[in-house]
């Protein structure tokens, strides 16, 4: 698998952020390119921008409502600092990082200098309100509002306050803030040699299956099943290399990432659903490889998370490709999703037996819908394939179980 960037891969997931909410699409870009010329103009060291730059990036995923039923939020909208940390501490960021997503809303004068995470925290508060009085009046100026923060001493460190006032009149900086491209080149730039070891790879985009899957409870923990039934299946090939087994891992854990753009009124709906419906649900497949395309290095996990409901006849989506154009890691994950999907419940059916869902997918082989050999051997090996996709659901309700948990102790 190529080396992936660390900026590369939060600057992907911040856009897929945006997908929930819209006014997220270029929020996080410009509060982490704030936050970031704040801490250079201090002389803070690079581990500690990096860590910033993390929580800067993501300090908005308690917005993404997290469920436990078809109605009950688990975390109110005041609540959304905590949900950011739940998720955060539950995916085991650093302890900097979750502390200052929890902390990114909390006035100065509520909070203990002293502690490793407070300013850096400060200075994200600081800089998403920049942000947000920047777009909440057009006719707003970096000059003016550091004069307007000189009286918010009860919000804001001096030290952000100070630096603010410095850098304000400095056109190269209010010129990129101006500018996607600019700050997107700023901070991929700042972050050039921080290249993610496959642990904080993984730690980053299991964070992210947990906010993909958060979006209904119906999906709770499918992406964890997707992943390590894919690597399982691609193993009992033997056809794969080393690498092979992690770009898999990491595809099938992002392969619904371009449902945070699907209303959770249509994965939540118990009846048929119309064309239209039928026509926006499908529409996750092409997001998601836009999504996936964008980030350098993701070129595998991008082909093999985004073809996952192509088919061998070629009446499958987003590209209606055939057997021809359809690589052997491609087939197993669309095995893979078919196999977990049919165990677990749907708002329209209960989860399948587990041989009812062999007999459903020899029919698929048999129409062509799913490669034929790789169904065979799911059918040979079923109930080890089995184990493997109910150990790594269970695991992942755990984590679903142990947020909700966290969310309750804050509350006491």
């Amino acid at each position: 698998m190529e080396s992936v960037h660390l900026y590369s891969l939060l600057s992907g997931f911040s856009r897929a952020l945006g997908l929930v909410w819209q006014e997220l699409t270029e929020h996080n870009l410009r509060v982490a390119y704030l936050a970031q010329v704040l801490a250079e103009h201090c002389g803070l060291d690079h581990q500690e921008r990096k860590y910033l730059l993390i929580a800067s990036m993501l300090h908005e995923i308690g917005t993404i409502p997290l469920k436990d039923g078809l109605t009950n939020f688990v975390f109110e909208k005041e609540d959304y600092c905590v949900a950011g940390w739940v998720f955060c501490r539950t995916a085991k960021l650093p302890e900097d990082v979750c502390n200052m997503v929890l902390l990114r809303k909390t006035p100065w004068k509520e909070l203990t200098p002293q502690e490793d995470s407070a300013i850096s925290a400060n200075c994200i508060y600081f800089a998403d309100a920049i942000d947000a009085e920047m777009h909440a009046h057009p006719d707003a100026t970096f000059p003016k509002l550091a004069t307007a923060m000189e009286k918010e001493s009860g919000n804001f460190s001096y030290i952000w306050r100070n630096a603010f006032a410095h850098i304000a009149e400095n056109r190269t900086i209010v010129a990129a803030y101006q500018s996607s491209e600019a700050m997107d080149a700023y901070l991929s730039n700042e972050f050039c040699k921080d290249i993610l070891s496959t642990k904080n790879l993984l730690i980053l985009c299991d964070l992210f299956s947990q906010i993909i899957d958060s979006k209904s409870p119906f999906t709770a923990t499918h992406s964890h099943g997707v992943a390590h039934t894919a690597q399982e299946i691609l193993k009992l090939t033997g056809l794969a290399l080393g690498d092979d087994y992690l770009t898999i891992y990491i595809a099938g854990l992002l392969h619904d990432i371009g449902k945070l753009a699907i209303p959770v009124d249509i994965l939540e709906k118990p009846g048929s659903l119309s064309d239209q419906e039928r026509h926006e649900i499908k529409q996750h497949a092409e997001i998601g490889i836009q999504l996936l395309d964008s980030i350098p290095g993701f070129h595998c996990v991008c082909d093999w998370a985004g073809m996952h409901h192509e088919r061998l006849d070629g009446k499958g989506y987003p590209y209606g490709l055939g057997a021809a154009k359809l690589t052997l890691p491609m087939r197993v994950m669309a095995v893979a999703d078919v196999f977990t999907a049919l165990t677990e419940s749907r708002p329209y059916r209960g989860g399948m037996e587990l041989t009812r869902v062999v007999a459903c997918m020899s029919a698929m082989a048999e129409n062509r819908q799913l490669d034929a050999d790789i169904v065979a051997l799911v059918v040979k090996n079923a109930l080890q394939i089995n184990q493997v996709r109910f150990r790594a659901q269970r695991d992942a309700a755990a984590k679903f179980l142990a947020m909700r948990k966290l969310c309750a102790w804050t509350r006491v």
